[in-house]
């Protein structure tokens, strides 16, 4: 895998080239003393990236690249490690290039001379490189071997070949495994004392897939009166968290226990990849000693000594998921490749298919890997074959199949090499959220800014080729919807990644089984499972790019020493105060901060300092006030605060509210009894704790942030500017805001959200939206490009700018109390796909969807609306709705009327009933209704967190 040490250091050379050719620069070069110097450097790296580029695409060698494997891929390790160097060299000498004037005096002195001395050694380091090149003929070897005759004759080589389109999370990966399927049901249904049931096989056999069709089986979960889903985090250390998500999932009360609960009802219950005796051990301590009430454990693992002992060395109980029969394999195959699992392939197509699936040995991951590969190629004959030489010995050979993952990784073009080995830095079975992805890419320099496009645009094609290629999974909840906005990396994968990753001196992964200093330099650090007191190994800190933490963070390691660090991510991160970030000024060239989800309650002073950041989340946490100094970082492009939008967020605010009520404030109460019955132009409501707590104050001056792209969810108050200034933001796409909403902020606000004209997400939030409805004119309603619009207050009505919004995909409302006229409105939108009605945003009794409203919605979902009765679907209504969710309505009515008509919904793939009180009339009649699908839909009831009575 010589192709990661190129793709690695291309990437870093495409961000030094830029930084070291600017006027300031040149300036600085002057004052320094070193303008030949630099202009030297910055040569030779143009040589290396033209040296570098020709590797990448000389990466498929097969064993005729002969002894010049091994030279080339030291050579570019070389290349690699003072590419890294001469960029923190450059990095460090643009940072004092933007203040040349302190150069010249006082302290400025000093680093001048460091900073010149180190580029004048830099530059005879690459000389010494040139040479050592020279005399062992690496260039001249490279430039023999070069690209493949494949590539030479066809001409597509990664980089050149156009791409279609691609539309992740449209196709499922399950496979049709009717035997196995069987055996499962006919082993968790036997009834005797051993009540485990074991299923294993080595990595991407299809385990899970198949435990999931087994625990979403209507017929098989009919008989219990409870299940639940975990899937076992790495390193497990005790059962509590074990014991916490059966607990939620179960509905357990905090004062049961887990294992008695499960003592006295019948469960299903699912224990997903246990990788070891001790995880076992500990696990077996949340589920009672024998299945008295006849519930059933179904464990996961890909070994067999393991399986043997969840299953209590009942051999018949232990079941082992074997490689896919040929008609199978062939129909996953095509699948993937032809998004068809029934295409029919001709003859010389089926002899190469053939060819291929042989050597895959019927190991889904492999095949879907492979399939994912093709999918993106020219689908000729001469074409599979070039494929199937290109992967050489590893497909021709009977090696472990793991080498057809790394083969697979080899034909990644180098832009998505760097990209998916990053991918390593998260544990297993962690679901990376994608923008936190994505913008931690482009501060690490990954992604390159293109001309016709944003970085985050190009970035989400990154990510989305790498799921059409089966590089990186979706997850399950990212798959019942249309955009992939959460994914994972299949262990088999991460395992070759990781390796890899730590081979490279790349990455260094720090926990209580490895604190020992690695030999070389360390690039990107990560902290897992660590106790925040617990003394580390000394480690040099100076080059390292990125650190990430999971777990606690070690006392005194966010330090000065961290010199060129780019990427502080400390997402989760338990116990973390906020004198942890008193040295956060000092890092000069952060550019990402991440603090989703902590306890940080205030952010230092000093954060003024960090000139190149581009992304401040402080999403879910205390913090409600930014530093003063917050406008001076010009580069900032994502500034995220304030709690998500999502279905509870009224019950947290009225939480708050009750709160603040019980604490003795009467105007609150008041004020709130009056807007209620007249609107925001009565009374001017007072910033409560509730919207304080939940946003964050917006800057004065904010105008001067003008590359922001993403800001929310910030506070605006009665007499604040901002709402004014915001127009001034045209860079923008993603804009929240909570408003204390007087007539005038009202009005400045609309208008400025008319001014912007890149905008893609709207977020809203008021005890009173009617300012919305006072936006009549052009110059006062929001872009009619709008993709996303999510609004929570009381509105009554829609604006009436609302049906010119064509392009709009999703529509998330809460508190609105609309009406039917208003639902009419929104069905006649041409592109919407997501429609989420929460907490009463609807004020009537019966909600209606007419004939041909709704053309392309594909997710409803409609909770906490205590009000409604009746939820009527007319026939013609809702042609292509693949999910319906009804949760928390206890007044539906309990039968056909209270969820009428499903049986017209044809595309259905989830029905989701939950929460709505007991409804055996109306669950019978939905029943019966999807029974009649030529494709039965999954029918979900309460019973994952409501016990049967």
């Amino acid at each position: 895998m010589e192709a990661t040490a190129v793709s690695l250091t291309r990437t870093v050379l495409d961000g030094v080239l830029g930084s070291a050719g600017t006027a300031m620069a040149d300036e600085a070069a002057l004052l320094l003393g070193v303008r030949r110097e630099v202009g030297f450097i910055r040569s030779e790296l143009q040589m290396m990236q033209s040296f570098l580029r020709v590797q990448s695409s000389a990466t498929r060698w097969g064993a005729d690249g002969g002894g010049c494997r091994d030279t080339v891929r030291t050579c570019v390790k070389q290349v690699r490690d003072l590419a890294c160097d001469l960029e923190d060299c450059l990095l460090d000498f643009t940072l004092h290039a933007s203040r040349s004037r302190w150069l010249r005096w006082g302290p400025g002195l000093a680093a001048r001379h460091r900073v010149a001395g180190r580029i004048r050694g830099l530059k005879a380091t690459v000389v010494e490189l040139n040479q050592r090149n020279e005399r062992y003929n690496v260039f001249a070897a490279a430039s023999h071997h070069g690209a493949t005759p494949g590539e030479e004759q066809h001409g597509h080589a990664d980089d050149d070949y156009p791409r279609a389109q691609l539309a992740p999370g449209s196709e499922r990966q399950d496979i049709e495994r009717a035997g196995e399927m069987d055996d499962l049901v006919r082993l968790v249904n036997k009834m005797g004392d051993a009540w485990v049931v074991s299923v294993w096989g080595m990595g991407g056999m299809g385990k899970s897939s198949l435990v999931r069709m087994l625990y979403n089986d209507m017929a098989l979960i009919d008989g219990f009166d409870g299940r639940a889903w975990v899937t076992v985090p790495h390193q497990l250390e005790s059962a509590d968290e074990v014991e916490r998500r059966l607990r939620k999932q179960l509905g357990v009360a905090r004062d049961r226990s887990v294992r008695a609960w499960l003592e006295e009802n019948r469960c299903l219950v699912v224990v997903d990849d246990v990788s070891s005796h001790e995880e076992w051990e500990l696990i077996s301590r949340c589920l009672p000693a024998n299945g008295p009430t006849g519930s059933r454990v179904v464990v996961t693992t890909r070994r067999d000594d393991v399986a043997r002992q969840c299953a209590g060395d009942v051999r018949e109980n232990v079941y082992e998921l074997k490689p896919l029969e040929d008609e199978e394999a062939r129909k996953l195959f095509c699948q993937k490749v032809y998004k068809d699992a029934g295409y029919k392939l001709m003859d010389d197509m089926m002899e190469q298919a053939s060819r291929i699936l042989e050597r895959c040995r019927g190991l889904p991951l492999a095949i879907a890997t492979i399939g994912g590969l093709l999918a993106n190629r020219p689908k000729t004959s001469r074409e599979w074959m070039d494929l199937r030489k290109h992967l050489g010995s590893e497909l021709e050979s009977d090696r472990d199949i793991k080498r057809v993952i790394t083969s697979s990784y080899d034909g990644l073009p180098y832009h998505l090499k760097c990209c998916f080995l990053y991918l390593s830095i998260f544990p297993e079975n962690h679901e990376i959220r994608l923008t936190r992805l994505l913008r931690r890419w482009i501060a690490e320099g990954y992604i390159t800014k293109p001309r016709d496009m944003s970085v985050e645009e190009l970035g989400r094609r990154y990510y989305n080729e790498l799921i059409s290629r089966s590089m990186i999974q979706p997850s399950e909840n990212a798959r019942a919807s249309m955009a992939v906005e959460r994914c994972r990396v299949h262990g088999v994968v991460l395992q070759i990644i990781l390796s890899q990753s730590i081979e490279e001196n790349q990455l260094f992964i720090m926990d209580k089984h490895c604190n020992e200093a690695p030999q070389g330099n360390i690039r990107h650090l990560v902290v897992t499972r660590w106790k925040k007191n617990e003394k580390m190994a000394s480690l040099n800190l100076s080059q390292v790019r990125s650190l990430t933490i999971f777990g606690r963070c070690p006392v005194s390691l966010i330090s000065s020493k961290l010199h060129f660090l780019r990427v502080l991510d400390l997402e989760d991160t338990l116990e973390l105060e906020n004198d942890d970030l008193k040295h956060i000024g000092e890092l000069h060239h952060l550019r990402y901060l991440g603090l989703r989800k902590t306890n940080i309650s205030r952010l230092p002073s000093s954060l003024e300092n960090l000139r190149f950041l581009e992304t401040l989340d402080v999403q879910d946490t205390k913090v409600t006030q930014l530093p003063v100094g917050i406008t001076k970082l010009e580069k900032l492009c994502h500034l995220v605060g304030g709690v998500n939008f999502a279905k509870d967020l009224a019950g947290k605010t009225r939480k708050n509210k009750e709160a603040g009520k019980c604490n003795g404030d009467p105007f609150e109460t008041l004020a709130d009894l009056v807007t209620g019955c007249y609107g925001y132009k009565q009374v001017e409501p007072s910033c409560s704790c509730c919207t304080c707590e939940f946003s964050v104050t917006a800057p004065e001056r904010i105008e001067k942030l003008r590359n922001l792209q993403v800001l929310g969810v910030v506070h605006i108050a009665r007499g604040s500017k901002v709402a004014k200034n915001l127009g001034e933001l045209t860079s923008l796409r993603r804009l929240g805001v909570d408003v204390d909403a007087t007539e005038e902020v009202g009005k400045d606000l609309c208008s400025s959200i008319s001014r912007l004209v890149h905008l893609e997400r709207l977020e809203v939030r008021s005890r009173s939206l009617e300012f919305l409805k006072e936006a009549k004119k052009a110059e006062e309603m929001p872009p009619k490009h709008l993709l996303s619009l999510r609004l929570c207050g009381r509105l009554g009505n829609l604006p009436g700018w609302m049906d010119r919004l064509k392009d709009l995909a999703k529509v998330k409302l809460i508190q609105t109390q609309l009406k039917q006229v208003d639902v009419e409105v929104m069905g006649k939108l041409r592109n919407l796909t997501l429609l989420a009605l929460w907490e009463e945003s609807f004020a009537e009794k019966m909600l209606c969807f007419g004939e041909g409203t709704f053309p392309k919605l594909k997710l409803l979902y409609i909770e906490g609306m205590e009000n409604i009765e009746s939820i009527q679907i007319k026939d013609g209504a809702l042609a292509v709705l693949e999910k319906l969710e009804v949760k928390k309505c206890v007044n539906l009515d309990d039968s056909k009327e209270g969820l009428s008509l499903v049986l017209v919904l044809q595309n259905l793939n989830e029905l989701v009933l939950t929460s709505c009180g007991d409804k055996p009339k109306l669950e019978k009649e939905l029943q019966k209704q999807i029974s009649g699908f030529k494709k039965r839909p999954k029918f979900i009831t309460g019973k994952s967190i409501v016990s049967r009575s």
